[in-house]
C-alpha cells in the first residue's frame, strides 16, 4: 500500500470532490453555488482523509439524507451517481498503482499524484461538458424523475443498491491481506463489474429518454384531440346558427308575404340577397362529414372561415370517404394545401371574385386533392415555374417553392397545372406509400 502524507491526499482528493458537488449544484439549483460547493467539497475530503473508504460513505449518505429533506427526495439519484463516479476514480488509482508496485517502481507516490491529476482533469472536462453541452437533457431527466414516482423509486433503488454492493466490497477488499496478483484481478474484476452497471445505466437513461419523448408526445396529442374537438364543435355551431338563420329568413319572408301591406322592392332585394348569401355560407355537412383526417378537416373549416371574412366562398366537395394519412406524408399534404388555398383566395380577391372551389377524391391507392380558382386575364401558367414568382408583392411567393421541397422530399406527391377558361386548376395526386 502506498502511504501520502495527509496535505498530499487531501489535495488529490479534493478536486474531485469540486467538480462533481459543483454539477450537483447546477443540476439541484439550476447554478452553481461557490459556498455550497466549498462546503461540502472540504466536508467529503476531510472523512476521505480520516475513515479512508468508510469516510466516504458516511460523508454520501449525509449528503443524500440532507438534499432529500431539504430539496427534492430525488435528488438522492444524482448522488449515487456521483458516488459510484468517485469509486470509480478510487478504483483507477488503486489498480494503477498496485500495477506500479508489482512492477517494483521506487515512484510511487508521484505515480499516485500524476494518476489522480490525469483522472481528476478527465473527469473534470466530462463535468464542463455536460453543463455546457447536455444542460437541457440533465434538465429533463431532473424534471422526469421527479414527476414520475414510479420510475423515482425504481432507479434510486437500482443505484443505491449498486453503490451499497460496491462500496461494501471496497470496503472489504482494503480489510483483508492478500496477494498482490490477487489483489489486482479482484480489482480489475471489481473494475469490470462498476463498468458494467455504468452501462446499465445508461442503458436505463436512455430509455428514460424515449419515455420522455414518449409523454411528451402523450401530451401533444391529448391537446391535438382537444382543439379537434373544440374545432369540430366550433363547426357544428356555425352549421346550426346558419340554419337557424335560414328558419328566420324564411319565417320572415313568409311573414311579409301574408301581411296586407306591400313590401317594397328594396326590402325584397335586401331579403333575396340574404337569403342567398346564407344558402351559399352554410357548410356542406355531407362533405366535411366523409373526410376522417382530423388536420386536413381542421385545415380546411379554418380556412373556410378566413374566406368567409373576405366575403369569399370556398366550396368543399369530397368523392369517397378521405381517410388519414401516413403522418409525414400527412404533414406534407396538409402543408402544400394549405399553400394553394392560400394562393386562390389571394387571387380571387385580387380580382374581385367571389368564389373557389376545393375537391378531394379519395383513389384507390391514395388521394387527389385539387384547387381551382377564376384567374386574371395577366395570368400566365408559365409563370408559376418561375422561382420567387408572386402577385402578393416583395417578400412573398415561396410559396409554390415550399411545394416543390415538399414534393422532393415525398415522392408519392405529383403536381398537374392547368389553365381552362381563365380558371387554375392545380391538383395535387398522391400515392399510397
Amino acid at each position: 500500500m502506498v502511504i501520502l502524507q495527509s496535505h498530499i491526499y487531501f489535495f488529490m482528493n479534493l478536486p474531485t470532490f469540486v467538480f462533481g458537488i459543483g454539477i450537483l449544484s447546477h443540476i439541484f439549483f439550476g447554478h452553481i453555488r461557490p459556498l455550497y460547493v466549498a462546503l461540502w467539497s472540504i466536508t467529503g475530503s476531510t472523512l476521505s482523509l480520516a475513515l479512508s473508504t468508510y469516510g466516504e460513505i458516511g460523508f454520501f449518505l449525509m449528503y443524500a439524507w440532507y438534499m432529500s429533506r431539504t430539496n427534492a427526495s430525488s435528488d438522492k439519484f444524482w448522488i449515487f451517481i456521483f458516488m459510484e463516479v468517485n469509486l470509480i476514480i478510487i478504483t483507477i488509482q488503486a489498480c494503477v498503482i498496485k500495477a506500479f508496485a508489482a512492477a517494483g517502481s521506487k515512484h510511487l507516490a508521484s505515480i499516485s499524484v500524476c494518476t489522480a491529476f490525469l483522472l481528476t482533469s478527465t473527469f473534470a472536462a466530462i463535468v464542463i461538458w455536460l453543463i455546457t453541452k447536455k444542460k437541457k437533457q440533465l434538465d429533463q431527466f431532473r424534471t422526469l424523475i421527479r414527476e414520475q414516482n414510479h420510475l423515482q423509486k425504481s432507479i434510486i433503488l437500482y443505484t443505491g443498491a449498486t453503490c451499497v454492493s460496491l462500496y461494501c466490497f471496497e470496503a472489504i477488499s482494503n480489510l483483508v491481506n492478500i496477494d498482490v496478483m490477487l489483489d489486482l484481478l479482484l480489482l480489475g474484476i471489481y473494475t469490470l463489474s462498476v463498468i458494467i452497471n455504468l452501462y446499465s445505466l445508461f442503458l436505463i437513461l436512455k430509455s428514460f429518454s424515449y419515455y420522455v419523448e414518449l409523454t411528451w408526445i402523450k401530451r401533444a396529442e391529448a391537446s391535438q384531440r382537444a382543439y379537434y374537438t373544440t374545432l369540430s364543435q366550433q363547426q357544428k355551431n356555425t352549421n346550426k346558427l346558419l340554419h337557424d338563420y335560414k328558419n328566420l329568413l324564411a319565417s320572415l319572408q313568409l311573414s311579409l308575404q301574408q301581411s296586407s301591406a306591400a313590401i317594397s322592392p328594396d326590402t325584397q332585394a335586401i331579403l333575396s340577397r340574404a337569403q342567398a348569401s346564407l344558402n351559399q355560407a352554410e357548410l356542406g355537412k355531407s362533405s366535411f362529414t366523409s373526410i376522417k383526417s382530423d388536420p386536413l378537416k381542421s385545415l380546411l373549416y379554418l380556412k373556410w372561415a378566413e374566406s368567409m371574412n373576405h366575403n369569399v366562398i370556398m366550396n368543399v366537395q369530397t368523392e369517397g370517404v378521405i381517410h388519414p394519412l401516413e403522418s409525414a406524408l400527412g404533414f406534407a399534404i396538409i402543408r402544400a394545401l394549405g399553400i394553394l388555398i392560400d394562393n386562390a383566395l389571394e387571387e380571387t380577391v385580387r380580382i374581385k371574385h367571389h368564389r373557389f372551389d376545393v375537391t378531394l377524391i379519395a383513389l384507390k391507392q391514395g388521394l387527389e386533392v385539387s384547387v381551382m380558382n377564376d384567374v386574371g386575364s395577366d395570368f400566365n401558367l408559365t409563370d408559376l415555374e418561375k422561382k420567387d414568382f408572386t402577385t402578393k408583392g416583395d417578400g412573398h411567393g415561396n410559396g409554390l417553392s415550399i411545394i416543390n421541397e415538399l414534393m422532393q422530399q415525398n415522392k408519392n406527391i405529383l403536381i398537374r397545372k392547368s389553365v381552362i377558361n381563365q380558371q387554375l386548376k392545380i391538383t395535387l395526386f398522391i400515392g399510397d406509400s
